[in-house]
């Protein structure tokens, strides 16, 4: 599975990164720092999966998930710092057609990855 990151922060993109390259099936398709880049870069090449986080500058997750979806669509995962905090954010990602939300998981935490993932996607 190629998965694409979103996020704006180079530690979580690296902490996200070195999960994945725990799981032998999932591979890194692309990084991107803000939505804007991440909705270019999609349209250039889909993923079957993005992990997107939802406060971004430039463009945030919400409008890039409806842009995403609208232009070149596939799976979007909401991976943020607090799903609770940004419960409104979160459900409004999730009308434009982002599949689930996961608060964003800690090093160490693959399981969590595998089993919050790759069942989204049957």
């Amino acid at each position: 599975m190629r998965i694409a990151i979103v996020n704006d922060m180079r530690m979580m993109v690296e902490a996200l990164r070195r999960m994945l390259a725990t799981i032998p099936e999932y591979d890194l398709a692309w990084v991107a720092y803000d939505g804007a880049e991440a909705v270019n870069k999609c349209a250039v090449d889909t993923p079957d999966l993005i992990l997107m986080d939802i406060l971004m500058p430039c463009m945030d997750g919400v409008e890039a998930t409806r842009r995403i979806m609208s232009q070149s669509p596939c799976a979007i995962i909401i991976v943020t710092a607090s799903i609770n905090r940004y419960a409104a954010k979160v459900l409004e990602a999730m009308s434009y057609g982002a599949l689930d939300a996961i608060n964003t998981p800690v090093e160490g935490s693959t399981g969590l990855l595998k089993k919050k993932f790759v069942p989204s996607l049957n």
